[in-house]
Order: structure tokens, then sequence, then C-alpha cells
């Protein structure tokens, strides 16, 4: 391991810190390369940030198998290994390789009305939602070629079980570990009460169709990327053969005690 990417969010990680940690790695013999990284084969990339940081630079990187530290100097850190005073510790660790690895499943999503069909990846969910439109949209939802569901509602996500906890968890969806893979469908403010969150194994393929609705539609990969949807465009989503690799901290229930104050 010898070539290091560093990524900060610089509203939220003062300049002195990252002059320190890039200090301290280069005084180790680390080479060391800021975001956007010049150098595609680091051996390690450590983000200074939160959630939303490490999914930003997880597409950015993505499909390389390059593991992430994320040092947590945002809000909720879910995602993150360790907070920000654990840093020097965390890094001593991983350098003297006792870590573990941990695949998360990712989706590919591709859009109909797009002429390039380059999918687009999301780590947390791909949600197709009504944006400005000030009333409620309808979805079809297929599986496999079935048809699933006809829905009425703000919108609808379909996330990985790393997204369980994540939006998809605020509409009411399942909280799923994290080593599995599934995809989970849950809508959001349906306007009938019955519609529920449907976890589905990964080889199925999960297409939406807008059928009605105006400007203002959308899909989003993972609250960050968006494009506009119009009536009869659909959004295949799947999952992806290429994961991300998060460097974690094993310790998935107290996380979920801590942060997401489940079981208190």
């Amino acid at each position: 391991m010898k070539r290091i990417g560093v990524y900060c969010r610089k509203d939220v990680c003062p300049e002195r810190a990252v002059k320190e940690l890039i200090e301290w790695l280069e005084k180790r013999g680390y080479e060391v390369f800021i975001f956007p990284f010049s150098e595609e084969n680091l051996d390690l990339v450590i983000v200074l940030g939160g959630d939303g940081s490490l999914l930003h630079v997880a597409r950015a990187i993505w499909p390389k198998k390059i593991p992430i530290l994320g040092i947590n100097w945002g809000n909720l850190g879910f995602l993150t290994a360790v907070n920000k005073n654990e840093t020097y510790p965390m890094l001593e660790r991983v350098f003297k390789k006792e870590f573990e690895i941990r695949k998360r499943m990712t989706l590919e999503a591709t859009i109909s009305s797009k002429q390039d069909k380059e999918p687009f990846m999301a780590l947390n969910e791909v949600v197709i939602e009504r944006g400005g439109y000030t009333r409620l949209i309808t979805l079809s939802v297929d599986t496999q070629g079935q048809p699933l569901i006809t829905l009425r509602a703000d919108g609808l996500i379909v996330a990985t079980p790393t997204g369980s906890t994540a939006y998809s968890l605020s509409t009411g969806g399942p909280i799923v570990f994290p080593s599995l893979d599934a995809l989970i469908i849950s809508s959001i403010c349906p306007f009938y009460l019955a519609h529920r969150s449907l976890v589905l194994p990964p080889d199925h393929v999960v297409g939406v169709r807008v059928e009605k609705g105006g400007d203002g539609v959308r899909v989003v990969f993972d609250g960050q990327l968006s494009f506009p949807l119009q009536v009869g465009d659909r959004v295949e989503i799947k999952k992806s053969l290429n994961p991300i690799y998060l460097i974690e901290n094993e310790k998935f229930f107290e996380t979920l005690n801590q942060k997401l104050c489940w079981g208190c």
C-alpha cells in the first residue's frame, strides 16, 4: 500500500486537518493524491467528511476496486469507519493490515430516454420522485418482465442493503444487513395505505415507467445526481456486478443503536 487518495469536504474539514494528514502520510513514505485523483491505481482512498462525501467519492472511483476509509467529519457518519478523533489510530491499524474490507452491493440504472445507455451507479438508492411537480405521480413497476404494481405516490425508492438505513428507512422500509444482496422497493407517501416495502432477490431487474406526471419528475441517484423524466420514460434498475469496497468498524448493530437509536 503506497498510493493513497485523500478527499476532504472543505466546508466541514479545515485545511489544517488535511495538511496534517498529508504530512503524516508522506512522513511514512506514502504518495498522496488529492481529489479529483490524477492517479488511477490507488491502493486506498481516505474520505474526510460524512456519508454524502463517501457516496460522492464512491461514485467517482466506481467501478475500480479501491477500498474506501471514511473518517466522519459530518453529522451522521453511518457509512464512515470512525470519527475524526480516531483518525490516526485507525490509520495505524490499516497500515498494519488489522482491518477487514467489506463489499457493498451497488445498483446500476439505465434511462430509456437517454441516448447514452451507460449505466448510472448508486450505493444507497435510486429514487423516482415527483420533484417540483405538486401532485401525485403514477408509476408502473415490473420485475422479471411481470407487472408488479401501478403506484400513485410522491415517488418510489429502489435501495440496496446499504441504503436500507437511509431514505428507504424513513419511508418505513426494513433494515437489511449490509453484507446481504437484495433490492428493496419502497413507496414515498403512497395514496393507498396498503402499499408496503418489498424485498427482492439480487438477480431481479426492476423496471419503473412514468405513467402520469408533470415537469419536475426526475430520477435521483444517492440524493446527488439527478435527471428529468417525462411521461413514458422507463428506468431499469438492477444489481451491479461491481461493488464498492469499504473499510468498516465491524460494529453494525452498535452503530444502529448509537446513530439511529435502534432499540433505544
